[in-house]
C-alpha cells in the first residue's frame, strides 16, 4: 500500500483525466477502439485506489460478504426499490475472488454509458476533451463514494441521447435500468416531458417544471417517508457537511449561462434542455443547507455543467480560448477540493492512496 501527497494525487488527478480528455481527439474512427484507450486512465485509477471514497469501506464489506450468498437468494430477496443491479454485479466479481478487479468493474460500469455518449453525440473536439475530463472530474469521481448512484447517473447521462432523439420507450428502458441501480434515478424521468415534439421549452413549461421542483424537493423527507417505503429517508433528515460551499459556485454558473442563454442555444439547440437541468440541480443544493440528500438528487441534473462549461470559450475570441481553458481546469478542480475537503485519516479522495493486489 502507498500513499501520495495532497499535491501529488491532485496532480495524479488531473493527468489520468486530462490524458483521457486528449484521447478522445485521435484519429480513430471505430469508437469502441477510441472509448476504450479513453477509459483506460480512469480505470486504472479507480482499480489501485485503496481507502479512496468515503464509502469505500462499506462497498468493499459488501463485496466480501456476496461470497455468501447465490443469485438465487439475491433474487428471491428483491424489493421493489432495491438495487438489485448492483447486487448481481457484486455477486459476479466473487468470481475472479480479487477486489481490484472488483472495484475496475464498478468503474467500467460507471464509465462506458457515459463516456460512450459523449463520444458518439458530441463531436466538437474543441470542446469534447474537455467534456471528458469535467466528467471524470465531478460525476465519475463521485462513483467513488457513491457507486451506486453514480452508475445510475451514467446512464442517465446516456438516456439524454434518447431525450433529444425523442424516443420515449429507449428512454424509459434507461430510467428503469438506472433505478436498479439507485431507485432515485426516477426523479430524472420527467426530464423527457420537458421537451416538446419539437425539442422545444417554452416559458411557461420553464416556470412550470421550476414550481413543481420545489414542491417535490420541500416535501421530499414526506416522499421518501412513504413512496419508497422509508428507503433514504434518514438522509433527509441530515445537514449537509461542508456548509454546503458548492451552492455558491454552481448559482454563479448558472446565472452566466441564463445570462447567455441565447448564445448557448445558437451553439447548440440541446443547451436549453442542459440549462434547464442547472436551474434544478441549484435548486437542489439551496435545499441542501437543510437537507443532506436534496444534493445528492441534484447531482443527476447538474451533470449538464458537464456539457455547458466547455462550451463557454465559444463566449470568447478565439485568441483567449486557450487562457479560459485554463480557467475551467482550475474552476472545476476547485468544486473538486471545495466538495470533497482533504482526509488525511483516510477515506477521502485526497490523498490518493493504492493498492497494487
Amino acid at each position: 500500500m502507498g500513499q501520495l501527497s495532497v499535491i501529488g494525487s491532485i496532480a495524479l488527478y488531473i493527468s489520468c483525466f486530462g490524458l483521457a480528455g486528449v484521447l478522445s481527439k485521435t484519429n480513430i474512427k471505430s469508437k469502441f477502439i477510441k472509448l476504450f484507450l479513453v477509459i483506460v486512465p480512469p480505470v486504472i485509477l479507480a482499480t489501485f485506489r485503496y481507502n479512496v471514497g468515503y464509502d469505500y469501506g462499506s462497498y468493499i464489506e459488501g463485496y466480501n460478504n456476496s461470497f455468501q450468498t447465490t443469485y438465487e437468494s439475491i433474487i428471491a430477496s428483491y424489493k421493489v426499490g432495491d438495487p438489485i443491479a448492483y447486487y448481481l454485479i457484486t455477486k459476479f466479481a466473487t468470481t475472479f475472488n480479487s477486489e481490484r478487479i472488483y472495484l475496475m468493474i464498478l468503474a467500467l460500469f460507471s464509465l462506458i454509458p457515459a463516456v460512450f455518449y459523449i463520444l458518439r453525440e458530441w463531436k466538437d473536439k474543441n470542446i469534447r476533451p474537455m467534456i471528458i475530463f469535467i466528467y471524470m472530474f465531478s460525476p465519475f469521481i463521485f462513483s467513488f463514494s457513491a457507486c451506486k448512484q453514480g452508475i445510475a447517473l451514467s446512464i442517465l447521462m446516456f438516456s439524454l441521447k434518447y431525450v433529444y432523439d425523442r424516443k420515449l420507450l429507449k428512454f424509459t428502458i434507461c430510467v428503469v435500468i438506472a433505478c436498479l441501480f439507485h431507485s432515485t434515478a426516477l426523479v430524472f424521468f420527467p426530464v423527457y416531458f420537458f421537451l416538446n415534439r419539437r425539442g422545444n421549452l417554452s416559458t411557461i413549461k420553464k416556470v412550470l417544471i421550476i414550481v413543481v421542483c420545489l414542491i417535490i424537493i420541500m416535501n421530499l423527507q414526506l416522499i421518501l417517508g412513504s413512496a419508497l417505503d422509508g428507503r433514504y429517508e434518514i438522509y433527509a433528515t441530515n445537514i449537509v457537511e461542508g456548509k454546503n460551499r458548492t451552492f455558491w459556485l454552481y448559482s454563479l454558473l448558472t446565472i452566466i449561462f441564463l445570462l447567455f442563454e441565447k448564445k448557448f442555444i445558437e451553439l447548440d439547440k440541446r443547451n436549453e434542455l442542459l440549462i434547464m437541468m442547472m436551474v434544478i440541480g441549484v435548486l437542489c443544493q439551496y435545499l441542501g443547507f437543510s437537507n443532506a440528500f436534496t444534493k445528492r438528487i441534484g447531482e443527476y441534473f447538474l451533470m449538464a455543467q458537464v456539457f455547458l462549461i466547455p462550451q463557454c470559450i465559444y463566449l470568447f475570441t478565439k485568441d483567449s480560448r486557450r487562457i479560459l481553458k485554463g480557467f475551467i481546469v482550475i474552476y472545476v478542480v476547485a468544486i473538486f477540493l471545495i466538495s470533497t475537503p482533504i482526509a488525511a485519516s483516510g477515506m477521502g479522495f485526497v490523498p490518493y492512496q493504492f493498492k497494487i493486489w
